[in-house]
């Protein structure tokens, strides 16, 4: 525990700092976060005997960023191009399995892909409105962890994750929504009914990708993805409720708010 809040202690200010300058700060720490975590999602594969082209991974993670940075979007055909060069890769060398091919794809799509979403927010021009993404994600992972060490009896999903707790859960969604509510009504006072709805939904979402990691990690028979963060794993550890929150913030505002 005390390792932990060492660790957000120092990390805390860094990511505030980083979100705070957005632009390219943010970009090049983004880039940096989705290098570390498709590397820590592909090494952890390595445990199944699943040897995924790690530089098509890497080459996509550059163009994307690219491609932000100058204002176009290049996700899709970057997704089209990795495709083919994986297919390319299958079809003239021996060594490679069908299977290296299928998660070198899913790899893309799980890690940068999804986390791409954090700077199409930021990208959106709207004032405050990237912090909802953390919001969500970090808010959940408190209250659910609080929620279910005092309160929580009945097991949530045990086959993936045993310590996680339905009261937990609930109690994550319930803190979330508190939060997202005491933001708006200081900072986005006009979309404060729309943003409690947000952070509701967005603490399930988040929760769906904390076991989503939770089952990789148990099926490939490792207990972090890496050791970035003392007490709180590797980047995937850490981002792994983000990845999945940043694209629900993004289509929320642009279909539900728009």
């Amino acid at each position: 525990m005390l390792t932990r809040i060492i660790s957000a202690v120092v990390g805390i200010p860094i990511l505030i700092g980083i979100i705070t300058l957005g632009g390219t700060p943010l970009i090049l720490a983004l880039g940096l976060v989705m290098l570390l975590g498709l590397r820590e999602f592909y090494n952890a594969l390595h445990e199944k005997e699943i040897y995924p082209v790690k530089t098509i991974g890497y080459l996509f993670i550059l163009i994307l960023a690219f491609s932000l940075y100058i204002g176009e979007d290049w996700a899709a055909p970057g997704v089209y191009g990795a495709f083919l060069l994986t297919t390319l890769v299958l079809l003239v060398t021996e060594k490679r399995k069908v299977q290296d091919g299928i998660y070198t794809l899913y790899g893309i799509l799980y890690v940068p892909l999804l986390m791409s979403y954090i700077l199409r927010v930021d990208q959106m021009g709207i004032p405050y409105v990237i912090w909802i993404v953390f919001i969500i994600a970090f808010a959940t992972d408190t209250f659910a962890y609080f929620s279910g060490r005092f309160l929580g009896k009945h097991k949530l999903c045990p086959r993936v994750s045993p310590k996680k707790t339905i009261e937990g859960a609930v109690g994550g969604v319930v803190g979330t929504v508190l939060a997202c509510g005491v933001f708006a009504r200081f900072l986005m006072p006009d979309a404060f009914y729309s943003l409690m709805v947000l952070g509701a939904v967005g603490s399930v979402v988040a929760q769906m990708g904390d076991l989503t990691a939770s089952m990789v990690k148990r099926w490939t028979g490792i207990k972090d993805f890496g050791n970035l963060m003392p007490g709180h794993g590797g980047a995937l550890d850490r981002f792994d409720s983000i990845i999945f929150t940043a694209p629900l913030v993004y289509y929320y505002i642009t279909v539900v708010l728009s």
